[in-house]
């Protein structure tokens, strides 16, 4: 596997800029092009949620981040306003996934962002009513961010689930 991180100061484009610059250049860069998730975390989800809702990837990986604002819920728009993250999938639904896209998503138990594993709950909920093929993990004793600032056994186990699901997904098919 190959992980490409990149700094962004308009997220939607840029992100699509990234996957654009990686297909083309899929065999220059020695990846396969067609084999292509994300793993988007915190403030960072909104975006990749917008990707794979356009079928742009083949999977993700969504870390203890807000999700989507459903059934007149307003906590992921005002987390966006506060905390100034990029929200492209505002106003969309659950249903605009495509059935085919495999999710994992992390929760961290002890996130400290008011209405954040609310989102995540709304959204499994909504993502099993739907029968997508969704994984969630919840880390009972983990703070937002546990896979940088938690070291402990239990972070590093959900870490290592997050890495074999894209292995998985990602393998040739």
């Amino acid at each position: 596997m190959v992980g490409i991180v990149y700094e962004a100061s308009d997220p939607p484009a840029d992100v699509d800029a990234v996957l654009s610059h990686v297909r083309e250049n899929a065999a220059a860069l020695g990846i396969d092009g067609t084999r292509i998730g994300v793993w988007a975390s915190s403030g960072n989800v909104p975006v990749a949620l917008s990707v794979l809702m356009d079928g742009k990837v083949r999977c993700g990986v969504l870390c203890y981040g807000f999700m989507l604002d459903l059934d007149g819920a307003t906590g992921v728009a005002k987390a966006a306003a506060e905390y100034r993250f990029a929200n492209p999938a505002a106003g969309r639904r659950v249903e605009d996934l495509p059935r085919e896209t495999a999710l994992f998503v992390a929760r961290a138990g002890r996130d400290h962002f008011a209405g954040l594993n609310e989102s995540i709950d709304a959204f499994v909920a909504a993502a099993l009513r739907y029968n997508l093929p969704v994984m969630l993990v919840n880390h009972a004793t983990g703070p937002h961010m546990f896979d940088l600032v938690d070291d402990t056994a239990a972070s590093r186990e959900v870490v290592l689930a997050m890495v074999n699901f894209l292995r998985a997904k990602l393998a040739r098919s």
